[in-house]
């Protein structure tokens, strides 16, 4: 310990640099690890997680995309969605499997 305090100490630009990319690595691993917001989420969270992940994390893909597909609350919407247009649901059924001819 003694020996990377007096290295940091006689080298302060390597120590920044060192020191501002562990931090980096830890603040971007707590900001990936924060759920995506769902419909049930405040609007201070739904904020907290655009700003964190956007500007902490610098991950605006992430950010701007919350994966609504996976979230718990795709299907109530689509169906709120449907229900508001008066269209039919559209079900799309996977194509058949091509086994091997003979």
């Amino acid at each position: 310990m003694n020996a990377i305090t007096t290295f940091f100490s006689q080298h302060p630009y390597w120590a920044t640099a060192i020191l501002t990319w562990v931090s980096n690595y830890g603040v971007s691993a707590f900001v990936s690890s924060l759920p995506a917001p769902t419909a049930t989420s405040s609007a201070f969270y739904v904020f907290c997680f655009k700003f964190t992940t956007a500007i902490l994390a610098q991950n605006p893909t992430r950010a701007s995309n919350s994966t609504v597909e996976s979230s718990p609350n795709f299907i109530p919407a689509v169906n709120i969605q449907n229900a508001k247009t008066g269209e039919a649901k559209v079900v799309v059924e996977a194509p058949p499997a091509k086994g091997p001819t003979p």
